[in-house]
């Protein structure tokens, strides 16, 4: 079964949305316990992002900076507070793998979640 989340940027400027839809999604505990983590920290640092979950990976993607709201253009010491989160998460858990990549002037992040 597959199950897929999309959280857009529209609810993503709201946390506690973010938090209720994450709770809610019927997602495997681990899935939810890592999106909740990420989307603390990337709310904290201002950052505009869109979610999607489909078979065993979490795609994260990072749009902007607050307040500039420009596709691609963000503040740095979020960027690498949100980066370390990521790769605190990962050093934690073994069965977590992530890379970024550049897509369309956003930071795609990956993370796929071996059960």
């Amino acid at each position: 079964m597959v199950i897929n989340v999309d959280i857009d940027i529209e609810q993503c400027r709201e946390n506690d949305k973010i938090k209720e839809i994450i709770s809610k999604s019927g997602l495997p505990i681990k899935y939810i316990k890592l999106l909740l983590r990420l989307s603390d920290a990337i709310y904290i640092n201002a950052i505009n992002y869109n979610v999607i979950i489909d078979q065993g990976k979490v795609i994260i993607l990072l749009i902007s900076s607050k307040p500039e709201d420009k596709t691609g253009v963000f503040n740095t010491t979020s960027l690498n507070n949100v980066l370390y989160k990521i790769r605190d998460i990962e050093k934690e858990n073994d069965d977590f793998r992530t890379k970024c990549e550049i897509e369309d002037n956003l930071l795609k992040i990956l993370i796929e979640v071996n059960n």
